[in-house]
C-alpha cells in the first residue's frame, strides 16, 4: 500500500501531466480519476494537491 505521501505525489504529477497533454486520451483521464479518487480516500485534500502541483512545476 503506498504512503500518504507518495498518493499525493502521484496525485500531483499525475495532474501536471494531463495538465500538460494538449489533448489528453480517455485513458489518462480514468487513470487520474482513480488516483485523485485513491488520494481522496486517504484523508489527501484538492488544496494540498494543488500545493504539491505548484512546487513540482
Amino acid at each position: 500500500m503506498p504512503t500518504r505521501q507518495e498518493l499525493l505525489a502521484l496525485a500531483a504529477n499525475t495532474e501536471n501531466v494531463i495538465a500538460n497533454c494538449p489533448e489528453p486520451t480517455s485513458f489518462q483521464l480514468d487513470m487520474r480519476d482513480r488516483i485523485v479518487a485513491a488520494a481522496r480516500a486517504a484523508g489527501i485534500t484538492d488544496a494540498e494537491i494543488t500545493a504539491a502541483r505548484q512546487a513540482a512545476q
